[in-house]
Formats: structure tokens, C-alpha cells, sequence
């Protein structure tokens, strides 16, 4: 890869090897049949991915990895999250939302959250897939709670436009090898869309380095008056 080459992670948050797997597969090889898109996938099924204790030893000890918790949470993990220009988390629909899986790695990303806070984040492009066992089995509202925690990381939303809204929604009538033409169609235009965007997003900073930094993309002009802005909301 060199400097404008764009890194797509898609991160599958199944527990199971199936239809989430298969719709996060579509939406990665769409993008990188872009010319300079690269993927790298991180598929969570048969892991133990316990949930973040908010203990806060990452954050003093300034580890880019959770030096406490012993699980399947593996460094390389943090390594491609804070390399990629784009992300896609990809989940069935447990209750009316994301599973408890990719929602435990999306909280053990705190050991990367200085980054966060900092701005570096607000480059990047997201989107969400979500796979549901009925065709109105909650795909809007767990879209949602895939795009705020992308969100809440500082980076940007990218749905379906006028075609289909906030993410792509497949309806796997539960099967392994789902026949939803529609929403693999939305997965592979979502893929697409998230790679056009990052290498614009990446052209456009590769031309206006010097005159951009990453406060600016937390809606500050420099450093010092985002952590001013820190300080007055307490942060």
C-alpha cells in the first residue's frame, strides 16, 4: 500500500460462520475491486470477546491494547481499528439489536479512545450490515446502534443514500447462504460507496496537508482550543 491507498475493516460480529459472514464478504470484495482499496476482516464467531470493565488501566499504563482482560481479544485487533480508513460492522439481529459480541469489541477499544478524542478518527468513513432472521425483524433500529457506536469513535457515517438509507439490510430468512437479491445488492453498494468515500476523504488530506490537523475534524481550529473545549465540557 502506499500513502493513498485506502484500508477497509470489516468486522463480522456473529457467533456463528453464516448469512453476516456472506454479507460482510460481498460488501469487502466490492470495495476492493476500486483500484487502491485494500480490506482486512476481522471475524468474531468462535471467539471469547468479554466486555470492557471500564477500569481504566489502559488508559494510565497508555497501552494500545487492554493489558487486563484475557480473552481472544488479540493486538492485531487494535492495530488494523487504529490503521483503517474505513470500517464496517457487520451483526445479526439478536432482539432488536447488534449482538453482545461486536458491541463487547467496539467497548474494548478504549485503550485507542485518546485517538478518539483527539480527532484522529474523524477521517474515517463507516457503515453498518445488519442480518435478520424476518424481513421486519428490527434492521432500521439495530442500523442505528451500529452507526452511534461508529459515531460515537468520531467517525463518519456512511449509509445508502436515497437507496436505502442508513445501512444495509439483508433478510437471511435463516440461512447460511442468504437469497435476499435486495440486500446483498445493499451490501456490495455499501462496500462501494465506503471505498469512493475514503479515497476522496484521503485525496482531499493528501492535498490540504500543512493546513489541516485533527482538531479540525472535532470542529476546533487547532490543539489548544480542543482541549480547551475538553475542559469546559469536563472532559
Amino acid at each position: 500500500m502506499n500513502e493513498k491507498d485506502v484500508l477497509i475493516l470489516g468486522i463480522c460480529g456473529s457467533p456463528r460462520r453464516g448469512a453476516t459472514d456472506r454479507a460482510l464478504d460481498l460488501a469487502l470484495d466490492a470495495a476492493e475491486n476500486i483500484e487502491g482499496v485494500y480490506t482486512e476482516k476481522i471475524a468474531l464467531y468462535g471467539k471469547d470477546i468479554r466486555c470492557c470493565k471500564n477500569c481504566n488501566v489502559c488508559v494510565k499504563k497508555e497501552t494500545h491494547y487492554c493489558p487486563v482482560i484475557e480473552d481472544d481479544m488479540e493486538e492485531r485487533f487494535y492495530d488494523l481499528y487504529l490503521r483503517c480508513d474505513g470500517i464496517i460492522l457487520a451483526t445479526p439481529i439478536y432482539y432488536m439489536t447488534a449482538t453482545g459480541l461486536i458491541q463487547n469489541f467496539m467497548s474494548r477499544m478504549k485503550p485507542l479512545s485518546a485517538y478518539a478524542r483527539s480527532g484522529v478518527f474523524g477521517t474515517r468513513m463507516g457503515g453498518g450490515i445488519v442480518v435478520g432472521g424476518m424481513r421486519n425483524g428490527g434492521q432500521d433500529f439495530c442500523l442505528s446502534v451500529l452507526n452511534n457506536m461508529l459515531q460515537a469513535t468520531g467517525t463518519n457515517i456512511v449509509g445508502g443514500g436515497v437507496q436505502f438509507y442508513n445501512g444495509a439490510a439483508v433478510w437471511s430468512q435463516n440461512e447460511i447462504a442468504p437469497r435476499d437479491q435486495i440486500g446483498m445488492l445493499e451490501a456490495q453498494a455499501l462496500g462501494r460507496k465506503l471505498a469512493y468515500m475514503c479515497k476522496v476523504v484521503k485525496e482531499g488530506c493528501y492535498h490540504l496537508e500543512g493546513s489541516l490537523n485533527s482538531a479540525n475534524f472535532l470542529g476546533y481550529r487547532d490543539q489548544a482550543e480542543l482541549a480547551q473545549g475538553s475542559r469546559i465540557r469536563g472532559l
